[in-house]
């Protein structure tokens, strides 16, 4: 092995609802799946550990690479807001096994934050932005003030290089190395799948729109960079014909952002060998009744619609750009199809009352969606929320990634951090508790996985 790449572990925020109803997603890291895949195709020998899913944490790693016997001249961990301390622990460890090797982060965190993350004695590079063509030059032996977007150090000064262009076609890049993953291991969260094995494809980077919360943008960049159907169904076709897996995930923020590339791949499902089942992403304004009924066909059991608030006011100060009575359509129209219909929200917005967050839990039980959840606003380095945060003193902690704990973390001038986990946890309980919706889940669920979550969901719900 000449690389080693790590998933560092991550832990459910306690203030997660799904954590609270003991609902549990394990996934891999497509981004580390694409990088090893270059590396592959470049004749590099790579391993993946995904150390969440082993259960391995940065306390045991050093001992853990020792016992197996791992000598990589290379390794990279992949880092977020979220797991960037134990990215940070992780990279300590492999310098403490292996001190000749060189350790590089990336992700979106290190990409946001890269002096930051390099400050740390035991990281000697950091990948800004996407990772497969600078890892790839960097552990061949390209030098590295040659590469664009790594950062590095020298003799304690730190060295950023110019940024690098995006990857213009994605159709180019080889699909994940799968084969590195164990796949039949992996599930989503207990509830939004209908099938395993199931595997998320992503099919598109960048993001056009300018939500004032998603980090999305500052890492993928704003102009959408499609893949097309084509190239999406023949990944599809190598998981179910190589792989067994059942159902698919389609990651992307808005899977529904094409429609031509939308009824394509819809097309290309229905004319298949094989069947599947399958879920997306989509704001409100990215369907229609012909595109749900086509999307039903082809196996989607599920769609997932980032609301946010029913107050047009905070919908204008978070620059969702959606319509409510849109909203309330594409809701009814996708239940009407017999596709699960996903919504969530975000309580603790600047602006947020609890006027706003009222108006809110009333749109939810007025459109009775089949699932919601109701998060409280973290402000993640990168977005506009977060320096507005540290402008107006907002930010509880201005490093709170550093120190991760349960509960809000910026304060607004008139909600605390308790009256906005009191106003989730009612948020929850009389939507979930509503006789409306209680007396509707009889006639939705459709298998003993069905009921076996409703079951654990409601569980949690009254002890949250």
């Amino acid at each position: 092995m000449d690389v080693l790449l790590i998933n560092p572990p991550w832990e459910q925020l306690s203030e997660d609802i799904r954590k609270k109803a003991k609902v549990e997603n394990l996934m891999p890291s497509l981004g580390l799946g694409y990088i090893a895949a270059v590396l592959e195709k470049n004749g590099v020998k790579v391993q993946i550990l995904d150390a969440n899913l082993e259960g391995i944490p940065p306390g045991k790693l050093a001992s853990y690479l020792r016992e197996k016997g791992f000598r990589p001249c290379h390794i990279g961990i992949t880092a977020t807001s979220h797991t960037i301390v134990a990215a940070l622990a992780m990279a300590k460890a492999c310098k403490e096994a292996l001190p000749a090797c060189r350790v590089t982060l990336g992700g979106v965190h290190p990409t946001i934050l890269p002096a930051e993350t390099i400050e740390c004695e035991a990281v000697d590079f950091v990948i800004r932005g996407e990772g497969e063509l600078p890892y790839l030059e960097l552990v061949t032996g390209k030098k590295v003030e040659d590469i664009q977007g790594v950062s590095y150090k020298r003799n304690g000064i730190q060295y950023h290089n110019t940024v690098r262009p995006f990857i213009k076609e994605l159709d180019d890049l080889p699909f994940p190395a799968f084969h590195l993953m164990p796949i039949n291991r992996y599930h989503p969260t207990l509830g939004t799948y209908r099938q395993l094995p199931i595997m998320g494809v992503i099919g598109a980077r960048g993001c056009p729109f300018n939500c004032t919360y998603c980090a999305s943008p500052a890492f993928w960049g704003r102009k959408v960079r499609f893949r097309s159907a084509q190239n999406i169904f023949e990944e599809i076709s190598l998981l179910v014909n190589g792989h067994g897996v059942k159902e698919i995930q389609l990651l992307d923020d808005t899977f529904t952002a094409s429609r031509v590339r939308l009824k394509e791949l819809c097309n290309l499902l229905l004319g298949a060998g094989f069947r599947i089942t399958w879920s997306c992403n989509s704001r409100v304004d990215g369907v229609d009744d012909a595109t749900l009924k086509l999307m039903k066909a082809s196996g989607c059991h599920s769609i997932t619609y980032g609301i946010e608030s029913a107050d047009e006011e905070m919908l204008t100060r978070i620059r969702k750009r959606i319509s409510l009575d849109r909203a309330r359509q594409t809701i009814a129209l996708t239940k009407k199809h017999g596709i699960t219909c996903r919504t969530s929200f975000i309580f603790g917005n600047p602006g947020e009352t609890y006027e706003t967050m009222e108006k809110t839990v009333r749109f939810a039980i007025e459109t009775m969606p089949d699932f919601v959840v109701f998060n409280i606003l973290r402000p993640y380095p990168g977005t506009e929320v977060y320096q507005w945060a540290l402008e107006m003193g907002g930010l509880m902690r201005e490093k709170w990634y550093l120190s991760p704990e349960s509960g809000p973390i910026m304060q607004l001038p008139n909600l605390s951090r308790q009256e906005l986990e009191k106003a989730q946890s009612r948020a929850m309980k009389r939507f979930y508790l509503h006789p409306r919706y209680i007396l509707s889940r009889p006639l939705r669920m459709r298998s003993l996985q069905d009921v076996q979550m409703y079951l654990r969901g409601f569980w949690g719900i009254l002890h949250a």
